[in-house]
């Protein structure tokens, strides 16, 4: 309704803090519903949008800095492109900047929701949504730590939105701390699947709640993303976030992009296994065993991945939200390259 898309646009605006005289950059074409999600609530709030038709990342910058852009919402492919830009060759003055809304696509955000802050002063949220119920429906609160903060998920924008933790298989409401299905119902949420009545039959349990197929845990009043239920780890018979090896891996100084998929090893069991893009200015010596033995450092044994591949580039593909990376390509490669682990400077 255009009574929903309205509201949300005045949810969202009040918990961003967005105002007469703010500004939100908009890089076009708003073609998701993030970019529009976050274009509705910076003209609710009475701000205004630097749009942007062609990302040239010094451009953006420069203009940022002259028109004292005060929000920004996007992936981290997006903002990523920013920081190293800024960090190269642009070091525009952003200190009028006042709040992120991030995406974790490429496993980024936290490192730039720090830049962020400690550059700028700005505050950084994760963000959560989907087409069928808008982008921006959870954003957390300044009052959430950043350990919370800087990550996928949220408090409902508006009081009208309901969320409820659910056990996938029959639908029980779980208590606080356990994982299960996010589901919705509001105002914000479809009511059909455009000639596709099937889809919605689907998509909704019998009492109406709309299931969104992701995996997350109610923390209390708010809502921390896991993953998509079809990318979850079971390993060794638990229940894992790929992002937590992710977030290790990541943390090694030679590491620049990771993602870490699981495939069916020996025996039936799932195996995660590592595909890392190297900084550029990474050490020759850092290998696959160099990266298995900092996790297993950090990580419980079963959490460690059984391979690493080095690589030079990530398959991604480009959508209306925002860059991502092709899960499913590397699932693919995994699954072939069992022999042996491949690193791309050594063939």
């Amino acid at each position: 309704r255009d009574s929903a898309v309205v509201r949300h646009g005045r949810a969202d605006a009040a918990i961003m803090g967005l105002a007469p005289g703010d500004v939100t950059l908009c890089v076009l074409p708003v073609s998701g519903v993030f970019g529009f999600s976050a274009a509705m609530a910076t003209l609710a709030g009475g701000g205004s949008l630097l749009m942007e038709p062609v990302f040239d990342a010094a451009a953006v910058l420069r203009r940022m800095q002259a028109l004292e852009v005060t929000h920004v919402v996007g992936g981290d492919d997006l903002l990523g492109r920013l920081y190293d830009t800024w960090h190269r060759e642009q070091r525009a003055d952003l200190s009028a900047l006042r709040w992120l809304g991030i995406a974790d696509f490429l496993g980024r955000s936290h490192d730039i929701a720090r830049w962020a802050r400690d550059e700028f002063g700005a505050l950084t949220s994760g963000v959560f949504g989907s087409s069928e119920m808008f982008a921006l429906t959870l954003l957390w609160s300044a009052e959430d730590p950043e350990s919370v903060r800087w990550s996928g998920g949220g408090r409902p924008v508006a009081p009208s939105i309901e969320a409820r933790i659910v056990d996938p298989v029959d639908d029980r409401v779980l208590a606080d701390g356990e994982q299960g299905e996010l589901q919705f119902r509001g105002p914000n949420v479809v009511d059909a699947y455009l000639g596709n009545p099937d889809a919605a039959r689907r998509a909704f349990t019998p009492d109406g709640w709309f299931r969104s197929g992701d995996l997350a845990v109610a923390t209390g009043g708010g809502y921390r993303f896991v993953c998509r239920m079809g990318d979850v780890l079971r390993l060794r018979g638990f229940l894992v976030d790929p992002a937590e090896i992710e977030h290790c891996l990541a943390q090694h100084p030679d590491v620049g992009v990771v993602k870490v998929v699981g495939i069916a090893g020996a025996g039936g069991y799932t195996e995660a296994v590592g595909f890392v893009v190297l900084a550029d200015d990474a050490s020759a010596g850092t290998d696959a065993e160099a990266l298995k033995q900092w996790c297993r450092e950090e990580l419980a044994a079963f959490k460690v991945p059984s391979a690493v591949h080095i690589i030079d580039r990530m398959p991604t593909t480009v959508g209306g939200n925002g860059t991502k990376i092709r899960a499913v390509e590397l699932r693919e490669w995994a699954q072939e390259w069992t022999d042996r682990e491949r690193d791309y400077r050594r063939g």
